[in-house]
């Protein structure tokens, strides 16, 4: 398989997503082989939360896709290719993006390049135009490949499309760099130094920052490295903007020779936040915010309440408030706690506040584990969300199954009859597990019946242990679950 997964870290940039379209980012870079013939890698990210994922035997999730990549010159086909590849699979609720990549040797020409991408358990598609082109390679002159933006890179043994020139790189597809990225890292060749500097011979590589807006270089991001001479000369940069301000900047890459004369310059932009920004930050003297909010929430508690707000925040706020959390400065909090509810409930944000806590103190009672509070588990982060449940079907107290309940909405927006099914994996605490709903977005999994009524540890550590004791075992997934369900 050519793919690879890894923890999203661009979630900024992401807007809510539900099962419409599969959401897809696509990159793709120029190279040349030793003879100088070219080469394009199409680099694709799949968005997980944009697509469905189904339980497979094993218990685990995966999301089945097919692309079509097809390359045109006028109306012309010149190149069909046309695949499926499954996810990796996912535990349980974590859901991560995940990647592919593909290589494909064309003449130098101008490509009319489509793509289709199709979530085979919905039959939604994404469809993405581009003009490509390809130029020629000669020996008469030093050149770059694409460069390209990393996450990381790894010296490694394996095979995989990942790896080129012995390193596992990761890509990284936008030009977004938030506060908790410390460094910006490329990767790209070099091509026939050897010719032009002659053999075990020596030049330089530099990297520098400007503003983009005002061509200003900023001086003490810079730094220069010496490479050997070769027909292919990999390159791989880092450079710490740890403590670069917020701001729009090119990143600029220059190849010169051991006479100090650049011959060759090449720009990548990039946008930097390191600002924690506040959403809702329309200022406060414009509003009359009562005792309240002023008196009644100590600075012990505000991390606390702040927290309280994700189930209810967009996943762009969400970031934010995480951000908060981690940098510990309570009057930060305060500011985008009060700024927050001026913004949702204007007219009175004490109100808004007042009742939504009740709600969050309903959770704490209710829902709260050794482990976690009432608006950390996913029954009080649904119930937060979504509102108060019109019917709810408890089966704790059964020797058939594991424990488990049954929420049922009569409507959540323009959609009727949601429902969904929590159960109790380990049997001893409050916590909860979101296994199944009908809600776009949210977890879905077709065999929850079978998980709850298996006793035995269903998709844990060895899911295949008494398989057939499980298949010949007189189960009644049509039983109290499926009426429940159902009724």
């Amino acid at each position: 398989m050519n793919f690879l997964k890894f923890t999203l870290i661009i979630g900024i940039m992401l807007p809510n997503l539900v099962f419409a379209k599969p959401q897809v980012c696509l990159d793709y870079k120029t190279y040349y082989t030793p003879e100088n013939k070219p080469y394009i890698e199409t680099i694709l990210q799949f968005i997980s939360p944009s697509l469905k994922f189904v339980a497979n035997e094993n218990g685990n999730l995966v999301s089945f896709v097919e692309i079509t990549q097809i390359f045109k010159i006028g109306d012309s086909v010149i190149f069909i290719d046309k695949y499926l590849i499954n996810s990796p699979e996912m535990k349980d609720s974590t859901i991560e993006d995940y990647f592919d990549l593909k290589r494909y040797q064309l003449d130098p020409n101008v490509y009319n390049f489509e793509i289709i991408v199709t979530d085979l358990n919905t039959n939604q598609t994404f469809f993405d135009e581009r003009a490509i082109t390809i130029s020629n390679l000669t020996n008469s002159t030093i050149n770059f490949s694409s460069i390209g933006l990393i996450q990381s890179i790894i010296k490694t043994d394996e095979q995989s499309s990942f790896v080129k020139n012995g390193f596992l790189i990761l890509p990284y597809l936008t030009s977004i760099y938030p506060h908790d990225l410390t460094k910006i890292a490329t990767y790209f060749e070099v091509y026939n130094s050897n010719l032009m500097f002659g053999d075990n011979e020596k030049f330089m590589i530099t990297t520098e920052i400007e503003n983009h807006k005002t061509g200003r270089k900023l001086e003490q991001f810079f730094k220069v490295k010496k490479y050997g001479t070769d027909k292919i000369v990999p390159v791989i940069t880092f450079l710490p903007i740890e403590h670069l301000p917020t701001g729009d900047y090119n990143l600029i890459i220059k190849l010169i020779d051991k006479n100090n004369i650049t011959l060759k310059t090449e720009k990548v932009y990039f946008k930097r936040i390191t600002e924690i920004e506040n959403p809702y930050s329309t200022s406060l003297n414009n509003f009359d915010i009562d005792k309240f909010f002023t008196n009644k929430i100590s600075k012990d508690s505000i991390p606390f309440f702040l927290n309280s707000l994700l189930p209810i925040t967009k996943r762009n706020d969400s970031k934010s408030i995480i951000s908060l959390l981690e940098s510990g400065d309570t009057l930060k909090m305060q500011d985008y706690f009060h700024s927050f509810w001026v913004q949702t409930n204007p007219l009175n944000p004490s109100e808004g506040w007042a009742n939504y806590k009740k709600q969050v103190m309903k959770c704490e009672t209710q829902y709260s584990s050794w482990t976690k509070h009432g608006f950390e588990s996913d029954r009080g982060r649904v119930f937060l969300q979504y509102g108060i449940p019109n019917q709810i079907a408890d089966e704790t107290q059964t020797s058939t199954s594991l424990p488990y309940q049954i929420w049922h909405y009569y409507r959540i927006g323009k959609r009727s009859n949601v429902r969904f099914v929590f159960y109790n994996q380990d049997e001893s605490s409050n916590d909860f597990i979101l296994i199944h709903s009908e809600m776009l977005g949210e977890l879905q999994n077709p065999n929850w019946q079978e998980v709850i009524h298996d006793r035995r540890g269903y998709n844990k550590k060895n899911p295949n242990s008494n398989k057939n004791q499980r298949d010949n075992k007189d189960i009644q997934y049509g039983g109290q679950s499926g009426r429940y369900y159902n009724n």
